[in-house]
């Protein structure tokens, strides 16, 4: 497996490429897409798949451009109220190679959130790691006061609940996990580390 990191500074934004073998996945691949196409050319593979964890407000999304230039299916959760991409669900599986990438509905921020897990042939009962999105960060979690209504945020803060305590955290102790937002938060009760990684 490959796996690079991609620090978007300034907006404090993640975003990750995974390889296996032959093929590659991007998760919440920023504008400028340039770094994917030379990451995919410097480890020989062709990206073929591409998610994007939640939508973004603060975030201009590079999957329609890379999606574009490559060929690559965009997937995204399936309860986006647009769509520019493929729909996806809780159990839904991937597989490329040696490498399984598996769907967990993880909404609170969002609705629509998602995380990604990553399994290997070597293990295929445990993923290795997982990315969050804004679900889950290291020192904090996903906002929900982008609702109005204090019925939805109560009804966001239930659905996070539900993503952290009973899908992420009951993951298998130690596995890394990976996550959009890193460096800072524009919100003043965040208590984000500023880690580049953690475990659950």
């Amino acid at each position: 497996m490959k796996f690079e990191k991609i620090v978007s500074k300034g907006i404090s934004s993640n975003s990750y490429f995974i390889a296996s073998s032959s093929e590659a996945v991007v998760i919440d691949p920023r504008r400028d897409v340039e770094i994917y196409l030379e990451y995919a050319q410097t480890h020989n593979v062709r990206i073929t798949t591409i998610f994007d964890t939640h939508r973004n407000e603060d975030f201009v999304n590079g999957s329609p451009q890379l999606a574009y230039m490559t060929g690559a299916e965009i997937y995204h959760g399936h309860k986006l109220d647009f769509k520019y991409g493929n729909p996806v669900k809780e159990g839904d599986r991937f597989q490329l190679d040696d490498l399984e990438f598996g769907i967990l509905e993880t909404p609170g921020h969002t609705p629509e959130s998602i995380s990604i897990t990553v399994k290997t042939d070597s293990d295929p009962e445990n993923p290795i790691m997982v990315c969050t999105g804004d679900a889950l960060f290291a020192g904090d979690v996903g906002r929900i006061d982008f609702y109005r209504d204090e019925k939805k945020q109560l009804e966001a803060a239930n659905w996070l609940y539900n993503s952290l305590f009973n899908k992420l955290l009951k993951l298998k102790v130690g596995k890394p996990f990976f996550q959009m937002l890193k460096v800072f938060s524009m919100w003043p009760p965040a208590k984000l580390s500023g880690s580049r990684i953690s475990t659950i």
